[in-house]
């Protein structure tokens, strides 16, 4: 089965993170790791976006003043609008839908460059951000998890195969990609206080 087409350009970076091809190993009748797979990984380690107000970069123009063409999210490695799915989207300060056709989008930077200056407008944006980091050291591990069962060390007079370094190497990437992995962030608001009076 095929995975979302919006994750595509995510999947092709996670398989190179991970060395995963869509026919790694078979577990039972299941063959690792497929579009599918991938986008369940995915799915867990998605932070969704809502209505982030956008930073605006300024651009000195010939006349000593400046204009605004370059909007930039917190947040990168986002899943794109593909396929007539609305998953990400900017808003204007009215909450009105900016067309898509006013600006171009770096999904993988949360880098948005509008074609026309804003003069400095507030936009808004809503999408679903992934931590490839998180969800590459999910991976790791559970190759590593495979590994330890069906990679045995075996040796034959003068011959010896040690596959148990298998694990070892997996354990080691998935240790190191969990740490550069985002924190995970909990909110907790108590229903009798209007959180908006908190800012």
């Amino acid at each position: 089965m095929s995975a979302r087409t919006g994750l595509s350009q995510l999947i092709d970076v996670l398989r190179g993170m991970v060395n995963a091809s869509t026919a790694d190993y078979t577990v039972g009748t299941a063959t690792f790791w497929d579009g599918d797979q991938m986008q369940a990984v995915l799915d867990r380690h998605r932070r969704d976006v809502f209505k982030e107000e956008l930073y605006p970069l300024d651009t000195w123009v010939s006349s000593g003043s400046v204009a605004y063409y370059d909007y930039y999210s917190s947040f990168g490695n986002y899943e794109q609008t593909t396929g007539g799915t609305a998953v990400w989207w900017i808003e204007d300060g009215t909450g009105a839908d900016v067309g898509t056709a006013l600006f171009t989008v770096d999904y993988m930077r949360g880098h948005i460059t509008f074609s026309a200056d804003t003069a400095g407008s507030v936009y808004y944006l809503t999408g679903r951000s992934y931590d490839l980091n998180a969800a590459a050291a999910e991976i790791w591990d559970m190759k590593a998890s495979h590994y330890a069962v069906s990679a045995i060390d075996w040796s034959s007079d003068n011959h010896s195969v040690r596959n148990s370094q298998m694990v070892s190497q997996c354990e080691k990437m998935a240790a190191r990609y969990l740490a550069k992995a985002l924190p995970a962030r909990t909110i907790l608001t108590r229903g009798d206080i209007d959180v908006n009076a908190l800012d």
